[in-house]
């Protein structure tokens, strides 16, 4: 009976005499140690001269790392050993051939020492002809292997110790921001900077969603009016990315704790953790509970989310079911409520229990309004006290038009260059084109400014207009109204003040 081994059968005849020298160095390694490609091959070179082995091929795997086997310079080594190419493979250090103890061992035994060819090894003096050799590689793979877990603690631990020191990690940055670069464009480090354009729609979809706008009417409107070249904002998931990343009050995530970063805020902390707040709550309850019927039959959904103030401490309210046993719920000050840890402003706050039941309230709101709507003389002692806004920034709108504009010189100047065909630039045009579009409509817009006298004829107007969009039962619409006309809603026990937009 014979023992037959699991392998290739690989004829002794037609075994050549040779060597292969396997060469890998990483880039930290070369800087670090020394041991350049260069200098491993020379050194390998001189040992088979020495030793009168011939070299059949040198093979290279500069700057990759020794982890795995997917590198190109070990699978031609595997490849000249397997059709019998080579009789030996010659390394500087057993761990340029592999840091895994695992691919180590399966290399010597599964494909060398299975197919007739020795491995040698100058750093450690030994050769896997023998059974000692054999016994050694085993040993100093294991070596191997640790010291490569040992690099990668090492790494993780510097890591973490520069993200607790406030700086970001990661490979994309965070669409608001940008990566810090030098004048000529070059990457200087993963430090972020504000990019004023694109951190002006982040801030808009907070504010949006403060006022009470869904994530998918928001998602909707930033598509439609600044487009998807710059992030997706189709998609609702988007919008709610931007939403729940603590990065935006600059803030910085180091494994599962948030260390204040260097980097400038975009949003106040009060705002990202009402936002945060908000989708919490959104989350853990069925929005369809809030549902309740006013006047007329239509019915009403967190009329007033984001609007409502509490008067003592300043803290945010929601709407919450007193009893389970029924759907009536009450408007309640995040410090009493204490659900939420980041919207508490007061550990004394008096405004307890209110005798306005949510649906009382939105009603007592919407009959203010029709009161406005009602009374041209009382709409006009309300908006007497308004005070002319702050024209809106265009110079970020401006800069990025500026910008798109020169994208679009440098694709038609490759074109008309033959450095790219039509084909290559037509979809980035096209695209560059939209966005041109949009940014010419929200800069005339911008600049197109309201007198006074126009502000509130729109005001009249929207107020006018509640009492038929409300027998309409078009819920969306009263909702864009109310929070039109509102800047907020103070409530203190049973006394309820409006502050209006447009006073």
């Amino acid at each position: 009976m014979s023992n037959k081994k699991n392998s290739r059968p690989f004829p002794a005849a037609a075994m050549t005499d040779t060597a292969d020298l396997y060469i890998r160095v990483s880039t930290a390694e070369q800087a670090d140690e020394g041991y350049s490609v260069g200098e491993q091959e020379e050194r390998l070179r001189n040992y088979c001269s020495a030793m009168g082995i011939p070299v059949h091929a040198v093979h290279t795997d500069p700057g990759i790392s020794g982890a795995t086997l997917d590198r190109p310079g070990i699978r031609q080594v595997i490849s000249d050993v397997e059709t019998g190419r080579c009789s030996k493979v010659i390394v500087w250090k057993l761990d340029r051939l592999s840091r895994s103890q695992k691919d180590t061992l399966v290399l010597l035994e599964d494909v060398f020492l299975a197919n007739g060819c020795s491995f040698v090894s100058l750093m450690e003096s030994f050769d896997t002809s023998t059974p000692f050799g054999r016994c050694i590689v085993g040993i100093l793979a294991a070596f191997a292997q640790m010291e490569r877990e040992n690099i990668k603690a090492r790494t993780m631990m510097g890591k973490l110790a520069r993200i607790k020191e406030g700086h970001f990690h990661g490979s994309h940055a965070p669409v608001g921001y940008r990566f810090q670069t030098s004048q000529d464009g070059a990457l200087i480090s993963n430090d972020l900077s504000v990019d004023p354009y694109a951190a002006g729609l982040v801030r808009e979809v907070f504010r949006l969603f403060l006022s009470g706008w869904s994530i998918s009417r928001i998602s909707g409107h930033m598509a439609e009016t600044y487009g998807s070249q710059l992030y997706e904002w189709g998609r609702n998931t988007a919008v709610r990315r931007i939403l729940s990343n603590p990065v935006y009050m600059g803030r910085v995530k180091a494994g599962d704790e948030w260390c204040d970063g260097i980097h400038e805020a975009i949003v106040s902390e009060s705002d990202w953790h009402a936002a945060a707040a908000m989708l919490a709550h959104n989350k853990a309850l069925d929005k369809r509970s809030y549902t309740y019927k006013l006047p007329g039959g239509y019915a009403a959904d967190n009329l007033l989310t984001g609007l409502l103030f509490c008067g003592d401490c300043g803290a945010r309210m929601y709407a919450r079911k007193i009893s389970r046993s029924n759907h009536v719920k009450r408007y309640m000050c995040h410090s009493v409520a204490r659900t939420s840890a980041a919207m508490i402003r007061s550990d004394h706050c008096t405004n307890r229990l209110h005798p306005f039941t949510v649906s009382e309230v939105d009603e007592i709101i919407l009959g203010e309004i029709m009161k406005l709507a009602l009374d041209r003389s009382c709409f006009e002692a309300a908006a007497s006290r308004r005070m002319k806004p702050a024209a809106e920034d265009t110079s970020v709108y401006t800069s990025r038009l500026t910008e798109v504009n020169n994208q679009v010189k440098r694709l038609l100047n490759l074109y008309q260059t033959g450095l790219i065909d039509l084909d290559e630039v037509k979809d980035r045009l096209s695209s560059l084109n939209r966005e041109k579009t949009q940014l010419e409509a929200r800069i005339s817009s911008m600049e197109d400014l309201q007198t006074e006298a126009e502000i509130r004829e729109t005001a009249w107007k929207a107020a006018q207009s509640l009492h038929a969009v409300l027998e309409e039962g078009n819920m969306e619409e009263v909702h864009s109204i109310v929070h039109s006309l509102i800047d907020k809603v103070v409530i203190l026990n049973d006394d309820i003040t409006i502050y209006w937009s447009f006073s």
